[in-house]
């Protein structure tokens, strides 16, 4: 998942494999996600996600948003 994806989410969202599937942007929540740098976020997003690139998490934290690391 790119960051441009994650545009449709409302600020302090939480984004995790269950929202991104509700938002028809993964198909299956228990499949790895990744989110990489592509693009801009300008709202502050909690991730939860089983990795993020350094570009994408110094980007999600410019915002003020935050990530969390899930197994």
């Amino acid at each position: 998942i790119n960051l441009d994806q994650l545009e449709g989410f409302s600020p302090k969202a939480e984004v995790t494999p269950e929202t991104l599937a509700e938002a028809r942007l993964i198909r299956d929540p228990r499949k790895p996600i990744v989110i990489l740098g592509r693009g801009d976020v300008e709202v502050a997003l909690t991730v939860k996600a089983h990795r993020v690139s350094s570009g994408a998490r110094a980007k999600i934290e410019a915002a003020g948003g935050s990530i969390e690391i899930i197994a």
